[in-house]
C-alpha cells in the first residue's frame, strides 16, 4: 500500500510558500507540507497499520498542516550546528522538534531536494515498525518508550505548523542533516495523538468550523 495519495486538497501554490532568508526552496516546502498532509489524512482514514498489523483508530479534527518561516529559521539555525541531537528546550518553547541524518561515503549535496520527504518519511515508518497497538490513542509512558516518538509529532492532531532546515555540508559534505520544528509541540505525555472520530465531511464537523473535505483534515 502506498502512502503517497494525492488529495485535491493540497494543490497548492508557490507564492504561499516563499521564505526571505530562508535556504529551501518553495517546492521543498510544499512536499514536506503535501507529506505529512497526505500521511496526516490516511492515518485518521484508519488504512494504516502498527508494528502489530492492527489498522488505526480513525480520528476527527486532525489539522492541517501549514509552512512556517519562523520555525524554518529556528530549525536551520540547528541544523547549521551538524549536531545531531536535540537543541536546548529553553531555545523552543512550545516547539517540538524531530532529527534525521543521513551519512554518505560521496558528497551528499545531491541529496539535499528530497532530504526533508526522505526524513519524513524515516520518521513515519516508525509507525509500522515500532509502534503498538494503542486502543486509547493516548501518549502513556509506555508508548514513550517505544522510540516512535517522531511519528507521534508528525500524528499529533493539535499540531498545524511546520519548519524545516537542512545541511548538507556536515562532516566534509558528507553528512546530510534535516531539522524540523513544530508547533503547537506534540509528545504531551497522557494526551491524545489524535481525537477519535470520523474525519470531517462538513465545516459543522471540525473545532475550527474549516474542513478541507478531500482529506478530511481540518484547517485553522
Amino acid at each position: 500500500m502506498s502512502f503517497f495519495v494525492m488529495f485535491p486538497a493540497f494543490i497548492t501554490v508557490v507564492a504561499g510558500f516563499e521564505c526571505p532568508g530562508g535556504r529551501l526552496t518553495p517546492q521543498q516546502r510544499i512536499d514536506i507540507v503535501n507529506q505529512h498532509n497526505e500521511f496526516r489524512s490516511l492515518l485518521i482514514h484508519g488504512k494504516l497499520k502498527n508494528k502489530d498489523n492492527i489498522f488505526m483508530p480513525r480520528g476527527k479534527n486532525m489539522l492541517q498542516m501549514t509552512w512556517s518561516c519562523q520555525l524554518e529559521n529556528s530549525a536551520q539555525t540547528w541544523a547549521d550546528q551538524c549536531t545531531f541531537g536535540h537543541s536546548p528546550r529553553n531555545q523552543r518553547q512550545g516547539t517540538g522538534e524531530n532529527l534525521y541524518a543521513y551519512w554518505s561515503s560521496v558528497s551528499v549535496e545531491k541529496l539535499k531536494n528530497t532530504a526533508g520527504t526522505n526524513a519524513g518519511k524515516s520518521w513515519w515508518s516508525e509507525l509500522s515498525q515500532l509502534y503498538r497497538n494503542n486502543p486509547s490513542n493516548n501518549l502513556s509512558p509506555e508508548v514513550s518508550r517505544q522510540s516512535a516518538l517522531h511519528f507521534t509529532q508528525m500524528a499529533w492532531g493539535k499540531t498545524h505548523k511546520i519548519g524545516c532546515g537542512i545541511v548538507t555540508n556536515c562532516d566534509g559534505g558528507h553528512t546530510l542533516i534535516v531539522v524540523c520544528h513544530y508547533s503547537p509541540a506534540g509528545n504531551v505525555l497522557t494526551e491524545l495523538i489524535y481525537e477519535l472520530g470520523q474525519p470531517c465531511r462538513t465545516d459543522s464537523d471540525c473545532n475550527t468550523k474549516k474542513c478541507s473535505k478531500e482529506s478530511g483534515l481540518c484547517r485553522k
